[in-house]
């Protein structure tokens, strides 16, 4: 219940007051008569000790012990959960309870009894108190105290007039935590069955793979399998597009249905058109006696994969884009169109933006192709997924060939350095050589191709010298800067043949800087 502290402003103190009172007392105990006598502006407040603490406005407490009075509920709202304040006609706050103070933060003696029109006057209450309307805010932030409410908001009303407006605030900053904190344990859940599904698709179809990477690759397949869109596949040579392609076509509506290749850079131009579309008899010299079906038609309810799509002719672009856009083909030699319902996966490996903006593709048949574009990871960004494809492969190969062979671990570290430039296809070589060239029974450097060996040597000697050059030793950091500026000068000036001028130059250095550190490092001339 409302006592005088809570009203009072605590830095007003010996006021001019006839009438003082103790700061516990209750509103509701004031008498109204008592309050009317007072012909000063202020009552002056006191501790339990008889010491002045503050002062309250007369006018202002007369208003709110009159309220008081008029509203029995009053006592029963101060105990509820809720925070609730309630305005006059004339927006003035005759009510607060301490719920409200606790769930927005801020002290009731700031507002009850003062005008909300004034300290607030962008607040919804006041549209209420004007409209007549009820309103419901959900979720609201208050960010003075980093806390969520519900406001329920509605006008009073007597005879048929507005004469105030009050809210109800109820803090859901737990509940909208709890919430959240649910979401986030069933999107941690739903990643992780992501995760699972996707090891259990390429166990089943013996595809090798645990790389953060690589597992979301797969689970965009699987997410857009179930669809008809097309999918756009990207990525190096090598990366194994196919192995993509095959997982999208496995778990679609259409698995069972035609699943067409087509490699768009193996096909001359003059024929890709007849290859795609097919052709009626006679349609050109050679054609076959009763003409051809074409790969559209020969995946017909099922599924086209379009590999190299970007290697395919530009003038050839325009009519496949027309297929796509109205399911229907015109064979070679022929002026009537045939209906075909296919789904399209493309693949490439080109830059398609840059080739849009050097026409040399279509940017409308791009638009139409990249609907789902899938990034498939090359070989060195799927860290030990490289061990995992080895093993796999060598296996592979040791059963094919009837050999019984293992790898030496400078081998693995090797394959670990190497950039592999040609993907999971030119490891696939790898160890197939490997295996038939190897002539004991562990595979080592020696039975690698000499470019993979090259390459891990240089970085490991690269390394080396990093480490050597950055072992200090006995001396100071000043000590080792100087000699690094003493072995920079020196092979400069070695590169342009001693011509120090021209070193100068490269070095970007003054004359007197480099010939003052010669002097200092002692650099031979």
């Amino acid at each position: 219940m409302l006592t005088i502290k809570d009203i009072m402003n605590p830095n007003l103190k010996n006021k001019e007051s006839e009438l003082i009172l103790p700061e516990r007392t209750k509103l509701r105990d004031i008498s109204i008569n008592t309050i009317q006598s007072v012909i000063h502006e202020y009552i002056n407040v006191t501790d339990e000790s008889g010491m002045l603490v503050g002062a309250v406005k007369t006018e202002r407490l007369y208003y709110l012990v009159l309220k008081q009075k008029e509203s029995e509920f009053m006592q029963i709202l101060d105990s509820m959960d809720s925070g609730i304040i309630a305005i006059d006609r004339d927006t003035r706050v005759y009510y607060v309870n301490y719920a409200y103070a606790r769930i927005l933060g801020v002290n009731i003696s700031k507002i009850l009894g003062r005008y909300l029109s004034v300290i607030e006057p962008e607040a919804s209450l006041l549209d209420v108190l004007k409209t007549g309307k009820s309103q419901y805010v959900q979720d609201k932030l208050v960010k003075s105290v980093n806390a969520y409410v519900d406001t329920d908001m509605h006008p009073l009303i007597e005879e048929g007039k507005i004469v105030g407006a009050f809210s109800i605030f109820t803090d859901v900053t737990n509940i909208n935590k709890l919430h959240n904190e649910v979401q986030r344990i069933t999107e941690v859940a739903e990643e992780y069955n992501r995760q699972i599904q996707a090891k259990e698709i390429l166990e089943q179809q013996k595809i090798i793979g645990e790389s953060k990477v690589y597992l979301d690759c797969v689970n965009k397949a699987l997410k857009v399998a179930p669809t008809d869109t097309m999918v756009l596949l990207r990525g190096e040579n090598g990366v194994g597009k196919e192995v993509i392609s095959n997982i999208i076509k496995e778990k679609c509506a259409r698995s069972n249905k035609p699943f067409v290749t087509v490699n768009c850079s193996a096909i001359p131009n003059s024929l890709i058109e007849s290859e795609l579309f097919g052709y009626e008899e006679g349609a050109f010299t050679g054609a076959s006696k009763g003409g051809k079906m074409g790969k559209f038609q020969l995946a017909d309810g099922g599924t086209l994969f379009l590999d190299e799509i970007g290697d395919m002719p530009y003038e050839m672009q325009a009519k496949l884009l027309r297929v796509l856009q109205e399911g229907e083909i015109e064979r070679v030699g022929r002026q009537e169109r045939i209906a075909v319902d296919v789904r399209v996966i493309a693949a490439t490996n080109k830059n398609l933006e840059k080739m849009v903006s050097e026409e040399k593709f279509r940017e409308d048949l791009y638009y139409r192709l990249n609907v789902v574009s899938i990034h498939i990871p090359p070989l060195r960004e799927r860290g030990n997924d490289v061990l995992l494809l080895t093993d796999y492969f060598l296996k592979k190969y040791c059963e094919k060939y009837h050999r019984e062979l293992d790898i030496d671990r400078r081998v693995y570290h090797c394959f670990l350095q190497y950039n592999w430039p040609g993907n999971v296809r030119e490891l696939i070589n790898v160890i197939e050589s490997a295996v038939i060239l190897c002539d004991g029974r562990t595979i080592n450097l020696n039975d690698i191709p000499e470019a993979i060996r090259t390459a891990y040597r240089e970085k490991t000697q690269a390394k080396d010298k990093v480490e050597q050059r950055y072992t200090f030793g006995d001396r100071t950091l000043k000590e080792e800067v100087e000699e690094f500026e003493r072995e920079l000068i020196l092979h400069t000036i070695e590169k342009f043949g001693g011509d120090k001028e021209k070193a100068i130059q490269a070095l970007g250095l003054s004359k007197r800087s480099v010939y003052r550190k010669i002097a200092k490092n002692g650099t031979r001339n």
